[in-house]
């Protein structure tokens, strides 16, 4: 008889910035076809009238290059990477493969902006639909930009979403430590 735990990552939930808003949507990280970067600069081609932006590495910063409303700002970290993601209007966590527990989807909400997420492997568990986020069908550009254009044809309830963010409830470093813990212990 096995029982099998769960315990989402856990992240450092700092004094919540709050940024101005721009108008833009950001994807970060590893930007490549199975993280759906692809997928995404196929919508951005799509809608000519929205930025995107793209902050981090990988085999589609060539693509992203040719493709007009599309800004790669390179590889960020520390402040300068949080104002990327907070004064952004939408966070796109695109990944087409199994993501665990994916880091963009936590720091999006905690720096109070909303995700818009491929329904795939652990993604759905941290986004609450229709408060802090939504999800679209993985590696479906036409799911993507259907529910982009959703997120952005209504301020006020984007407005919602960001506020919402807030409230955000991911595991902090003391309650992994003392969950892992009671595990050892058999607590659990």
């Amino acid at each position: 008889k096995y029982k099998t735990t769960v315990i989402h990552n856990f992240i450092e939930k700092e004094q919540t910035e709050h940024f101005e808003k721009e108008n833009y949507i950001i994807e970060f990280g590893h930007l490549s076809k199975d993280k759906g970067t692809l997928t995404l600069l196929e919508v951005a081609r799509r809608m000519p009238d929205t930025k995107f932006v793209f902050a981090g590495y990988g085999a589609a910063v060539e693509k992203i290059k040719c493709i007009q409303n599309a800004e790669f700002v390179g590889f960020k970290t520390g402040d300068e990477l949080k104002r990327l993601i907070g004064r952004a209007a939408i966070s796109v966590c695109p990944s087409e493969w199994y993501e665990n527990c994916p880091y963009s989807v936590m720091e999006s909400q905690i720096l109070l902006t909303p995700v818009l997420g491929a329904n795939i492997g652990g993604i759905p568990e941290l986004i609450n639909v229709g408060e802090t986020g939504e999800l679209f069908v993985a590696g479906d550009a036409d799911s993507l930009e259907q529910k982009l254009r959703y997120m952005l044809e209504n301020k006020d309830r984007l407005e919602r979403y960001t506020k919402k963010c807030s409230n955000a409830d991911f595991e902090t470093p003391q309650s992994y430590y003392q969950k892992l813990i009671a595990i050892y212990e058999g607590k659990n």
